[in-house]
């Protein structure tokens, strides 16, 4: 809890610290509460004025990036060919809880007119939704690891075929010894990548900001769980090239003879 209370004071301050008239505690953003001096730039209700606007202003373009962000994903969603339907339904109704989140902190934003208000109101920015923390890598390992099953399924069936093949040439009299060996290793190499691409949508997509930063493990261990998956997924590829090139090497020993 004192992590998730340290990190979200330090992007508020980032964000309050850079404005004049902004006094910053080492523990967290606290305002200025007296009155901003007179100066021959205005009167302290314009300067007031002039502080407010700027904090609001950053505020909003923080709003409008994450605004930005949650649309390249719900685009990146409705491209993919090989996302579950249940995983798509899910994230895409998180995305838009989000946007509607994200669009109605803005109005309050933008109905502020202390600094005091923004105060309470900017952290919610960075603490109520983790759109870079969680949203965006949650989908991101959603998709790839969805994408990765239709890479298995599609081995796991090249495996089939080469298993017949191999048994009609075994059946011709050929010694398919070795390929039927690269046959069991691509298979267990397809099992193995499908089962780990498979775990990773239960480990991210129940994930919500009140994980953080907890959740920063998880994610972190889901990616290495997809790495390992795509890493014997591309094995079980390449081993299916080696018993493709044995096959042609006794087709064309076959026609030599």
């Amino acid at each position: 809890m004192m992590m998730k209370r340290l990190t979200t004071v330090a992007l508020a301050v980032a964000m309050l610290a850079a404005v004049p008239g902004v006094a910053v505690a080492q523990e967290g953003a606290t305002v200025d509460r007296q009155a901003p001096a007179r100066s021959a730039d205005g009167t302290a209700d314009e300067r007031h004025a002039q502080w407010v606007a700027t904090i609001k202003a950053r505020a909003l373009e923080a709003i409008d990036k994450r605004l930005g962000t949650i649309s390249d994903l719900e685009a990146a969603i409705d491209r993919s060919e090989t996302v579950a339907q249940v995983h798509a339904d899910q994230l895409l109704g998180e995305l838009r809880e989000a946007q509607a989140g994200l669009e109605s902190l803005a109005a309050q934003i933008r109905a502020a007119e202390d600094i005091e208000t923004l105060r309470r109101l900017i952290p919610r920015i960075f603490e109520d939704f983790r759109i870079y923390a969680i949203v965006a890598p949650k989908v991101h390992l959603v998709l790839v690891s969805d994408a990765a099953g239709t890479v298995a399924d599609r081995l796991g069936m090249a495996a089939g075929r080469l298993g017949e093949v191999l048994d009609r040439l075994e059946a011709r009299g050929f010694d398919v010894t070795d390929a039927e060996a690269l046959l069991a290793e691509m298979e267990r190499l397809v099992a193995s990548g499908a089962e780990s691409a498979a775990s990773v949508p239960g480990m991210v997509l129940d994930l919500t900001p009140a994980d953080y930063p907890g959740s920063t493990e998880t994610i972190r261990t889901a990616h290495s769980v997809l790495q390992a998956a795509g890493s014997h997924l591309r094995e079980a590829g390449e081993t299916a090239q080696e018993i493709v090139r044995f096959i042609k090497s006794l087709a064309s020993d076959d026609t030599a003879g």
